[in-house]
């Protein structure tokens, strides 16, 4: 059998192996991805990208050229309730961030904006970064098993061209599967799923529709929730949900089945047909691109590795599986390849002990499970939205007399139109779930905590806020806080530099201010003496590196001016100090946190 020896097989294309294999480059390490699919994705499936994964492609250097293809949130502003795409809208909500009650919130916590961003159009521009960085891909050839060399702990891999039928050993430092839904890589790892049965089975339309005149310039709106009450509602779609890909002439009809439908079984006609209906315009010409079915999931796995084989991982869809409200898949999946990456490039380059790649599954996993229950709880959410409504009653005569009785001068009418209102402003974490798409606190030994005299934070107010609201701290395992600041002689109009800006680019990086940066920068030239990893350190303050001249970065630090705040290469805090006391220099103590961080 042919051999092939490389730093890490990548198995899976999609936005989490094609990340994974971007985002390894940066460390100097190469590999082969490999994809049982014959290309990138043809439909675009995910779309919504949120500030914390265009934070990760910032970092590498692919904000711009992804906001370029991107829809801009200005088109994504409204989410409405409508019986047809042109006609009677029942609530129209403001929707990705601007809310004019929330954007000062979403603009202050990052320097990123979110953007529709369809996988259709990343997978090619991460692909292609990463095969000219040294990454090899090949198409057609699926993953078959796997056993691990006892002596070297390398991983060999079977691989089979799914054209030719070719087998090949691929002998690999790390293994990670990035396989989707049904991973072969999770399969053979022998990972313990948590799986919620119920589910159901939706099918997504992709289709060309001009519908400019029916949105535009009123209803830029991303989200499109249609009822159609005046017919009798096929098996394939008890309720549907359109979303533009190209506003806003291309389309996704996302359609939810009846109960207890386990396949589709309608004629591509009978669909198109229904599109039409649900457009609500028949003089629109509408034409197929493709069909596409998809289960609802509920199901997370409870580790991404397996004790004794910490060389060998699982990423994405591979570990956590959910309907796409909230919009949390794919951007969870980059984030599970961000934190992963500087992982193993710390391992492959000697400055870490295989240990570190423990904190992956450690930090990794509860939010894949938080993700899980947070989609699915938003369809539960909707689903009593569609309850009240009554979407699921097969009379056409009854849900019309619903609606009408949504303009009654009744009591029964006020209490249909306050639980009506209820049900929409609570989906508000759905459209505006900042909370838990930002409020990531990692617990592993990657993070060095010991110096806290406090509890980690937590939100205020009713539990819901916990997923609504971006808790903003540099309490160890928190996201860096974002900041805007100048170089001392940066003029009024050369751009502002975040902190996230000074911060990831592979390295570690330690934050201080006025009073702390020489004993800080000679403690770093200590950690780099005796540990070999370089600590890039920024003083911010008055005539220092950076100024803080809107002051968020005294309030948010956390710590004083001559104290320090060390950030690991994701962006993430790892530890932070206001005095090191204890008889220890700044240098002792900053390498045997170093040292803790990285299981020397």
């Amino acid at each position: 059998m042919v051999q092939i020896e490389t730093d890490v097989l990548i198995v899976g294309a999609g936005p989490a192996g094609a990340s994974l294999a971007c985002f390894l480059t940066h460390y100097g390490v190469t590999g082969l991805i490999i994809s049982k699919a014959s290309s990138t994705v043809r439909t675009p499936r995910s779309h919504y990208t949120n500030n914390a994964t265009f934070e990760c492609l910032r970092d590498v250097g692919l904000e711009e050229e992804c906001r370029q293809l991107a829809t801009p949130k200005e088109l994504l502003m409204y989410s409405r309730i409508c019986t047809t795409m042109g006609g009677e809208e029942l609530s129209r909500t403001y929707n990705c961030g601007t809310d004019p009650n929330r954007y000062g919130e979403f603009k202050k916590a990052s320097p990123c904006e979110q953007a529709d961003l369809p996988q259709s159009v990343l997978e090619p521009i991460l692909l292609r970064v990463a095969t000219q960085n040294g990454f090899r891909l090949r198409w057609d050839c699926q993953f078959v098993s796997f056993h691990q060399d006892e002596t070297t702990s390398k991983v060999h891999s079977v691989i089979q061209d799914v054209l030719t039928n070719q087998k090949i050993t691929v002998i690999s430092k790390f293994l990670c599967g990035a396989d989707g839904a049904r991973s072969v890589v999770a399969r053979e790892l022998q990972l313990p799923f948590n799986d919620t049965p119920g589910g159901g089975l939706a099918l997504n339309v992709f289709v060309d529709a001009d519908l400019n005149h029916l949105l535009t310039p009123h209803s830029p709106g991303l989200i499109h929730i249609l009822l159609h009450p005046t017919k009798p509602q096929p098996d394939f779609c008890s309720l549907a949900i359109a979303r533009f890909v190209k506003p806003f002439t291309q389309w996704v009809f996302v359609m939810l089945a009846k109960p207890n439908i386990t396949a589709i079984t309608a004629t591509p006609s009978e669909i198109l047909s229904h599109v039409h209906d649900l457009i609500g315009d028949p003089s629109v010409k509408v034409t197929l691109k493709r069909l596409s079915t998809w289960k609802i999931n509920e199901t997370y796995a409870e580790r991404y590795t397996t004790p004794g084989k910490n060389n060998i991982f699982c990423l994405g869809d591979a570990v956590h599986r959910h309907p796409p409200f909230n919009g949390l898949g794919s951007n969870t999946s980059i984030q599970d390849a961000y934190n992963l990456a500087w992982k193993i490039g710390f391992v492959h380059q000697s400055l870490a002990s295989l240990s570190l790649l423990d904190s992956y599954t450690a930090e990794r996993q509860p939010i894949g499970k938080a993700i899980v229950k947070r989609a699915n709880d938003t369809g539960r959410m909707h689903a009593k939205l569609f309850s009240l409504l009554g979407v699921p009653n097969p009379d056409t005569a009854d849900k019309l007399q619903i609606l009408s009785r949504l303009g009654d001068d009744t009591a029964q009418g006020e209490e249909l139109r306050l639980a009506f209102q209820n049900l929409v402003e609570g989906l508000d974490v759905e459209r505006h779930g900042f909370g838990i798409e930002m409020n990531q606190l990692y617990q592993s030994d990657a993070l060095y905590p010991d110096d806290e005299t406090g509890p980690p934070p937590t939100n205020t107010g009713p539990p819901e806020h916990a997923d609504l609201y971006y808790r903003e701290s540099t309490y160890p395992g928190s996201r860096l806080p974002h900041a805007w600041l100048r170089a001392p002689a940066a003029g009024s109009k050369e751009p502002m530099i975040s902190t996230h800006d000074l911060a990831g680019k592979g390295k570690f990086t330690l934050f201080t201010g006025i009073g702390g940066k020489k004993g800080w920068v000679e403690a770093a030239g200590m950690v780099k003496g005796l540990l070999g990893v370089e600590v890039v350190v920024h003083s911010i303050g008055w005539r220092e590196d950076y100024r803080d001249v809107f002051f968020d970065w005294g309030r948010k630090r956390g710590v004083g001016e001559r104290g320090a705040v060390l950030v690991r290469p994701d962006r993430v805090v790892a530890w932070r100090c206001d005095n090191v006391g204890g008889g220890d220099g700044w240098g002792e103590k900053l390498t045997r946190v170093m040292a803790r961080i990285l299981g020397r």
